[in-house]
């Protein structure tokens, strides 16, 4: 059984709702980092970077939601990551896409809109924040043409790439910033967000 540790970030989503949509059964762990329990010795025993989230499966140990997202649908066989090497790595440069472009971007205004001031983190960078916003729509505009020929990131079909991006894109919600100029991405969020896997997720956090 693969038991996963994670918080209330958009990583630990990933992660969640991937696995939930494999179906399989696992374990959640919830490690409050408001608390520094990723800081206990029995967490920090488990990985080098003292970070969540974390898989357990079969006595190893693995960190970096991306490297679990593929592994876990990877070790099941779900054509969510299929076998044929072309089709993977198109799942996988969607990924990257993300973690490298869109994401980053996202991430930044979700910091400075909501980390930033939850935890005392200073004033907002405002120079950061119209950057990464102009190059939020920038890379939004990219997709929303992407999505106008497929419904799916990847091979016309549902993969771990659209759960990955998802996580990424809700952070929208708190960020100010509108999807309504993205016709294209917005069906594919409600798409993704009417998915029983993305509630079964993030029933599982704490409320």
């Amino acid at each position: 059984m693969f038991k996963l540790y994670g918080f209330f970030t958009q990583n630990t989503l990933k992660t969640l709702y991937v696995l939930e949509e494999l179906g399989g059964d696992f374990e959640f762990e919830f490690v409050n980092l408001e608390k520094g329990e990723q800081k206990s010795e029995s967490f920090a025993s488990k990985t080098p970077v003292g970070k969540v989230p974390l898989l357990e499966h079969d006595g190893e140990t693995l960190f970096e939601s991306g490297a679990i997202c593929r592994y876990v649908a990877n070790v099941t066989d779900s054509p969510l990551y299929p076998a044929d090497k072309m089709q993977r790595a198109k799942v996988d440069q969607w990924m990257d896409f993300f973690s490298c472009n869109l994401g980053r971007s996202l991430t930044t205004l979700f910091y400075e809109a909501v980390i930033k001031p939850k935890f005392g983190l200073g004033d907002p960078d405002i120079k950061g924040i119209e950057e990464a916003r102009r190059n939020a729509q920038r890379q939004l505009k990219m997709l929303d043409g992407q999505l106008a020929k497929s419904d799916w990131l990847a091979n016309n079909a549902l993969s771990i790439a659209d759960l990955f991006a998802f996580a990424y894109i809700e952070q929208h919600r708190v960020t100010d910033l509108s999807l309504h100029d993205y016709p294209n991405v917005l069906a594919w969020f409600e798409r993704l967000e009417s998915r029983p896997s993305i509630a079964r997720a993030r029933s599982r956090l704490p409320n």
